[in-house]
């Protein structure tokens, strides 16, 4: 499993990407004493308006352009017919579509029961 998301704030200078990055490794360690993990994090740090000159730009890695979705699908050879997002905005739909996957809006409250219907309609 990889996560992808945009991460605007880092282009606004709310945080640094290294913050970004320490709380994708606290997520992963949090996961792993379930017994779960995640294989890797994409993360867009840009935003056409930033505060921060060198991350202020329009970029084919924000979702709802599909560029990390392509980039992760490639680094982990994923199958687009067997791959899916799962999102919780409307741009997230349309980045899956513009990748060629599924896309699911999620809305809560439960996770693994929204995964396991998911992987029940394929059957």
């Amino acid at each position: 499993m990889v996560v992808i998301t945009n991460q605007s704030g880092v282009a606004r200078g709310y945080y640094r990407e290294e913050d970004v990055q320490a709380l994708h490794g606290w997520m992963n360690n949090e996961l792993h004493q379930l017994g779960a993990r995640i294989d890797a994090f994409y993360f867009c740090p840009h935003h056409p308006k930033g505060a921060i000159a060198a991350y202020t730009r329009e970029c084919d890695c924000r979702k709802p352009r599909p560029g990390l979705i392509l980039q992760a699908m490639d680094d982990w050879r994923a199958d687009p017919g067997t791959s899916f997002l799962i999102g919780d905005k409307d741009s997230d739909m349309t980045a899956a579509e513009a990748a060629g996957i599924r896309g699911y809006l999620f809305n809560g409250p439960n996770l693994l029961d929204f995964v396991q219907n998911i992987f029940s309609s394929w059957s």
